[in-house]
């Protein structure tokens, strides 16, 4: 009740008009905060800006992750010292998971920034920017919000046929490396009826056609409310107008039998499940604490496959946990034979402060962290490149979200139902075709992209589902 008076009284203050610059790093998760931000900073007429010399408020939305998200941020925030010396007031934020775990710390150090704030008050951020205009700078607020509730409204700006549903946010799993419950706390989901509503309202009223739905581990989606995520998947699947559903990230340890089943069953889900294993060794994943085997992992991908053959599988992969092995790092190369994934996300260990992994002993070096993750994507690149070859011929529904210009000459590019990038080399130079659903054939591919031709246009309403 507190927070809907703060809404109006916001909502009822004469702002002047301002200029915000936003850079965000890290997972879709930020991406979907720093959306939710801008809508309530537009409410104290605020609009985006591309320049930073243009801004008046400057905003970092963190991530505390990887290691090398963590680093640029910190080089760019250190850079917009510059701003200071120009005689223009520049007020400076820090949102997300750094600021969650460090922004006192920050507020000391960096002597340009405002203020921070954590992960579950980005919606009390125009009471934030009001207290930091209004003088009161020099301050971090990252409380958790202690209801058993959760309970939002997506928030979109962007005017484009995409749009991200959270649906569950924080993870109990706790595993040795990960910063994420410390970040975003326990696990609370959204009720299955909000979010269907949620997603109808996208789609009637601000023209979504996509949805990525968010957590950090949406396969719990529903454990308190005796609801499941397969649930949510079917409900979502009966909307009209909703062309493609997407979900990011699962863990395996939570696919059910039921989870599989929706992907044979419901149309509207992308043929593509992204899995993060982290690794091949059933020693190392002990270590992990990611409470499941190999074998547990390869016969989840064999359930999908044969549930859906059209089913594309990607995964996480971190080289040189705290003390592997060289044989259990053979056994991650082996791995990605026997997993044949599509693609990979992988990275070298970084230590983040706070988690059991930072406590253990470690005798890997950097070279051999380095050495190791080398061969994994070498390892990967060779599988990858005969699984795309398959493409060749074939001809998919894409919409288009990008370009790139060379030499004068622009190419657009989507991505495949089952999240493949395609470029498109036949399209007119002349028009413009973002956003637009096209079917395009396949005509040469390497390990890491798709070429294609558009074989017939739908203009920005897909007719049918996918």
């Amino acid at each position: 009740m507190e927070s809907e008076k703060n809404v109006k009284y916001f909502n009822d203050l004469e702002f002047p008009a301002r200029k915000v610059w936003m850079k965000t790093y890290g997972c879709q998760m930020n991406y979907h905060d720093s959306e939710r931000i801008m809508s309530h900073l537009e409410k104290l007429n605020f609009s985006t800006t591309e320049d930073q010399e243009d801004a008046d408020l400057l905003i970092f939305n963190t991530c505390a992750v990887r290691d090398l998200a963590n680093q640029k941020f910190y080089s760019h925030l250190g850079e917009t010292k510059r701003l200071m010396k120009n005689g223009k007031e520049v007020k400076v934020a820090v949102g997300g998971c750094i600021a969650q775990t460090e922004g006192k710390e920050l507020i000391q150090k960096y002597p340009q920034l405002d203020f921070a704030f954590g992960t579950d008050v980005i919606d009390n951020i125009s009471e934030m920017v009001f207290r930091t205009y209004a003088g009161d700078s020099k301050f971090a607020v990252n409380t958790w919000d202690r209801s058993s509730d959760y309970s939002i409204e997506t928030k979109i700006t962007h005017g484009n046929p995409q749009a991200f549903i959270n649906i569950i946010k924080g993870c109990d799993k706790f595993c040795s490396y990960c910063i994420v419950p410390f970040t975003r706390g326990r696990e609370k989901s959204r009720k299955l009826a909000e979010i269907v509503k949620d997603a109808r309202r996208l789609v009637e009223y601000s023209g979504i056609q996509e949805i990525t739905l968010l957590g950090q581990n949406v396969n719990s989606f529903g454990k308190g409310n005796g609801e499941t995520f397969a649930e949510l998947l079917y409900a979502l699947n009966e909307i009209s107008g909703l062309e493609l559903i997407r979900y990011t990230t699962s863990h395996p340890y939570d696919v059910s039998d039921e989870l599989i089943v929706a992907h044979r069953d419901c149309q509207r889900l992308a043929p593509h499940l992204h899995l993060p294993v982290q690794s091949g060794s059933n020693t190392v994943l002990q270590r992990m604490l990611r409470q499941y085997t190999i074998e547990h992992y390869l016969e989840l991908l064999e359930k999908m496959r044969k549930a859906n053959p059209a089913m594309v599988i990607s995964s996480d992969i971190i080289a040189g946990f705290p003390n592997e092995t060289e044989k259990e790092h053979q056994q991650t190369m082996d791995l990605l034979d026997k997993a044949q994934f599509d693609f990979i996300y992988s990275y070298v260990f970084s230590v983040r402060r706070g988690t059991k992994a930072a406590k253990m002993d470690d005798f890997l070096t950097d070279e051999i962290r380095g050495r190791r993750l080398r061969e994994i994507q070498a390892k990967q690149l060779e599988i990858q490149k005969p699984l795309r070859a398959q493409m060749q011929g074939q001809t998919y529904r894409v919409l288009v979200d990008g370009k790139k210009t060379m030499a004068g000459q622009t190419q657009w590019k989507g991505r495949t139902p089952c999240n493949r990038i395609v470029h498109i080399n036949n399209l007119s130079q002349h028009e413009n075709y973002l956003w637009n659903w096209l079917d395009v054939k396949i005509e040469s591919t390497t390990a890491l992209s798709c070429q294609g031709f558009s074989v017939r246009s739908y203009g920005r309403q897909a007719p049918s589902t996918l």
